[in-house]
């Protein structure tokens, strides 16, 4: 920042105690001198009271909005020449128009970064300092919305304020594009999961089965053991029964304990 610009005073018209308070700190860090007003008539009873270089406003504000203040700024003859950037959502062509009509000098949309608001600041201020009286009005002939109305701006102004309509929407378009590369980025990696836990669910169900088959197996072959087991066991009875049989046919006591099956 120059040195000429460290003692500039700026009037901040803003009645978001939060957001006056930002920008105050932003402003103050790079050198400003900073007042703030929390609504248009109150920015208005600074401006008559103290020396102002430039007033940066909120739009939606209670008692006198951001497009009335100025208004009221242009028709004064001791504070027409002032720059005036509106703080503003600009989500709509009426905005301009409006901004346009008021005598605004440049739109900055919420949220803005620090960087892009002292460019912005410094930009309106050296553009004030270079304007001179012969800087001319122009009335404007516009049609909006299917009615046609007209706007009545100095070149300068007008110019500027385009430029920073057209900075605004370039912020959006390049915001929006990194929101869709992120969220882009974002479901690549959701597929790399959803894939990885697929594969992992997918290894962890072939094991589950491939045991189960195993087990399956091992019990198929107990039970064909256990059987083995019980048929020779049932043969070795009846020898033992047919032994017994033919000794006691023979008049000879049984030779083998026979235990009575279930």
């Amino acid at each position: 920042m120059r040195d000429d610009e460290r003692t500039i005073p700026v009037l901040i018209a803003e009645d978001s105690p939060t957001q006056a308070e930002q920008l105050k700190y932003i402003l103050e860090r790079n050198g400003y001198r900073v007042t703030v007003a929390e609504n248009g008539v109150k920015a208005l009873a600074q401006l008559a009271a103290h020396e102002t270089s430039m007033v940066i406003s909120d739009i939606v504000m209670p008692q006198m909005d951001g497009y009335e203040l100025c208004r009221r700024i242009r028709a004064d003859e001791n504070t027409s020449a002032l720059p005036v950037l509106l703080l503003t959502a600009l989500t709509d062509t009426k905005d301009v128009l409006e901004g346009l009509s008021c005598g605004a000098d440049g739109f900055i949309t919420k949220p803005y970064t620090e960087e892009y608001l002292l460019a912005i600041v410094s930009r309106m201020l050296n553009d004030r300092q270079q304007s001179t009286a012969a800087d001319s009005a122009v009335s404007i002939d516009v049609v909006w919305a299917g009615k046609k109305c007209t706007v009545v701006t100095d070149q300068k102004r007008a110019v500027s304020l385009l430029i920073s309509t057209y900075e605004a929407a370039v912020r959006r378009n390049t915001e929006l594009s990194r929101t869709q590369s992120e969220l882009r980025r974002l479901n690549e990696r959701l597929e790399e999961l959803v894939a990885d836990r697929t594969a992992a669910l997918s290894a962890e169900i072939t094991v589950r089965r491939q045991t189960e088959e195993r087990l399956h197996e091992q019990l198929e072959e107990l039970r064909r053991s256990q059987q083995t087991t019980l048929d020779r066991s049932m043969v070795e009875l009846n020898l033992k029964r047919e032994v017994n049989e033919l000794l006691i046919r023979s008049g000879e006591q049984p030779r083998y304990p026979v235990a009575e099956t279930p």
